[in-house]
């Protein structure tokens, strides 16, 4: 779905749609592998950043001036079925997976969806959502306009997320906040949008490898939260010192950095790491 497609579009009354494979209920909260890959974020120990030297593939911005060229277009990848096929996409889906997305349930973990018509073709879909706030609002919309009870917010992962999206097979909705940080003209409508990622070229992360043993070592960190990625720059400069004018912080999209990682063999290893408030939401849920 591109931008220029969704300004015809018009949702109809929310249906359920599911997921065998990924589905949850809130009786047993996390399952599968959304569990597996959040217990590795919530029990890993914080990685610090160290400053690295420059990476000249990407362009730069400072952070108080984006340029915008994030939203371009919002087109799945040309060649997605290329991609999900190749030999190094399992390893790239299981790292986005670690990153949790939202969406509105029921309570037997059926994931919403809505009925839209896209240029006179009808699509049935669910909309995933970046930001848990953003989650949360639509919520309480769907709480508000239907009389289902037992509707709630389900973690999943990005990864799945996203070969769904790139068949048009869901929506991902960046934050509404994200994409005016990344260059989006003020009240721009985030369905459509390409999810932007932040990063500092410049600092790197060492990863723990995984409980196979495989993975880990230097990595470049992808935040999804603008502040994140500057908190960790300022955390890189602190250790390492440095010029802190020296230092940039990055935009670019969730496919361009998929697609960098699937034909650049340059591209060094990325981290792609969920907000705060996501663990944050996730860990309360899981406590009570």
């Amino acid at each position: 779905f591109t931008s220029a497609l969704f300004s015809t579009f018009s949702p109809q009354p929310p249906v359920f749609l599911w997921f065998p494979s990924v589905a949850m209920t809130h009786q047993s909260k996390l399952t599968g592998a959304i569990a597996s890959a959040l217990s590795l974020l919530l029990l890993s120990p914080t990685s610090s950043f160290t400053a690295q030297s420059k990476l000249p593939w990407i362009g730069r911005f400072h952070s108080s001036s984006p340029s915008g060229q994030l939203f371009s277009s919002s087109s799945p990848p040309s060649s997605s079925g290329d991609l999900f096929s190749s030999e190094g996409w399992p390893l790239i889906k299981a790292d986005l997976d670690k990153v949790p997305i939202f969406c509105c349930a029921n309570a037997e973990g059926k994931p919403m969806a809505y009925s839209v018509e896209v240029k006179g073709e009808s699509f049935t879909v669910p909309f995933f959502f970046c930001d848990v706030d953003d989650a949360q609002a639509e919520l309480e919309k769907a709480k508000s306009n239907t009389d289902m009870e037992g509707l709630g917010l389900i973690p999943f992962p990005l990864g799945k997320a996203f070969e769904m999206w790139a068949n048009d097979k869901a929506v991902i909705v960046p934050g509404s906040e994200a994409i005016k940080q990344a260059g989006a003209p003020p009240g721009s409508n985030p369905i459509g949008q390409e999810v932007p990622l932040f990063a500092c070229m410049d600092i790197m992360q060492e990863v723990p490898p995984g409980p196979d043993g495989k993975g880990g070592g230097p990595c470049l960190p992808m935040f999804m939260v603008l502040e994140e990625a500057n908190a960790a720059m300022e955390e890189a400069l602190s250790m390492d010192g440095g010029n802190a004018d020296d230092f940039e912080v990055v935009s670019l999209s969730l496919p361009r950095a998929v697609e960098l990682l699937a034909t650049v063999p340059e591209t060094p290893a990325f981290n792609f790491i969920p907000p705060a408030k996501s663990i944050q939401h996730i860990e309360e849920y899981l406590s009570n």
